[in-house]
C-alpha cells in the first residue's frame, strides 16, 4: 500500500505548501483539497501545478470532496456534472486518479429512497467520469453496508468506495462490514486514529495521528490486505491542535505514525 496525505491534515496552508512538504518528507501521493485547488488556480496554472507534483514525484489520488448531487433539482443536477467536468479535466492533466463524493444520507428519507436516489444520480456522474478515466469515491458516513449496496446497484467500473477509519468507527464500526467490501470497488483509504470518547460524542477534531488513539488500524488494515488493495492510505485529520504546527512537522509527524501502523499490519511495500 501507498502513503498518502490528504490537505485537510494541513489545512492552514496552501496546496503549493502541501506539495513541497508531502514530497520532502516522502510520502507516496497527496491528496487535494478542492478549495486549496480553487485557490491555487486563481494565482497560477494547471500546468504550474502539473509540473510541481511531478517535481517531488508524488501521485494524487484524489480531489475532495464533492457534494449535493443527490437531492437537488434536475436543472441543478445538471449544472453540477458541467461544473464536475472541470475538475475531470483537471484531474486527466494532472494525473489524479479520482474525485471524492459524500454521501448525502437523510434521517428524514426512508433508506430505500436514499440507496434508490444515491444510485441514479451516482451512475450519471460516474459515466461522465469515464470519459476522462477518472474515478468517482463514494464516502459514507454511518451504515457501510448502504454504501455497499449502492455501488453494487451502480455496477460501473469508475464508481467505488472510499473507507474513512474514523467515519467507519463513528458509525457502524462492524469490523466484519470491511470484509464486505468488493474487492475491485475499493478505491481509496482514509486513515485515521481518534480520542477514547463516547462514539456519539467524536468530532472531526478529536481524530489524532495514526496508532495513538483507539481504533483498530492494524486489524483494518489486514482486511484490507486481503482484498489485494495496493492503493493510497490517506491521512485526513482535522485537529486545530496539529494546524498549530509549521507544515513539515505536521508532514514527519503524519507520515512516522502512518508507516509505524503499515510495518505492524504488513503492508508497507
Amino acid at each position: 500500500m501507498k502513503t498518502c496525505i490528504n490537505g485537510a491534515t494541513t489545512m492552514p496552508y496552501p496546496l503549493e505548501k502541501d506539495v513541497e512538504t508531502a514530497g520532502k518528507v516522502g510520502f507516496d501521493g497527496i491528496e487535494i483539497c478542492r478549495e486549496k485547488l480553487d485557490q491555487y488556480l486563481h494565482k497560477y496554472r494547471k500546468e504550474d501545478l502539473r509540473d510541481l507534483i511531478q517535481s517531488f514525484r508524488l501521485g494524487v489520488s484524489a480531489i475532495c470532496p464533492f457534494t449535493g448531487y443527490v437531492w437537488c433539482p434536475e436543472n441543478e443536477f445538471t449544472k453540477k456534472l458541467a461544473e464536475t467536468e472541470r475538475y475531470l479535466k483537471i484531474s486527466t492533466y494532472i494525473g489524479c486518479e479520482s474525485l471524492l463524493v459524500c454521501a448525502e444520507e437523510s434521517k428524514s428519507k426512508r433508506r430505500k429512497d436514499v440507496i434508490e436516489t444515491h444510485v441514479v444520480r451516482l451512475k450519471r456522474l460516474a459515466q461522465l467520469a469515464e470519459d476522462y478515466g477518472v474515478k468517482i469515491e463514494l464516502e459514507w458516513f454511518s451504515d457501510l453496508t448502504d454504501a455497499i449496496e449502492i455501488v453494487n446497484l451502480v455496477n460501473h467500473e469508475s464508481l467505488g468506495m472510499m473507507i474513512d477509519t474514523f467515519h467507519w468507527y463513528r458509525g457502524d464500526g462492524d469490523i466484519t462490514h470491511i470484509d464486505l467490501i468488493p474487492k475491485d470497488k475499493l478505491f481509496l483509504v482514509h486513515i485515521n486514529d481518534c480520542e477514547n470518547l463516547p462514539r456519539e460524542r467524536l468530532t472531526d477534531e478529536n481524530r489524532l495521528y495514526c496508532g495513538l488513539g483507539v481504533i483498530p488500524l492494524v486489524e483494518i488494515l489486514k482486511r484490507i490486505k486481503q482484498k489485494n488493495y495496493n492503493g493510497y492510505l490517506s491521512v485526513e485529520i482535522f485537529r486545530k491542535e496539529y494546524w498549530s504546527k509549521d507544515p513539515l512537522t505536521i508532514s514527519l509527524e503524519s507520515l512516522k505514525t502512518l508507516v509505524e501502523v503499515m510495518e505492524k499490519a504488513t503492508v508497507r511495500g
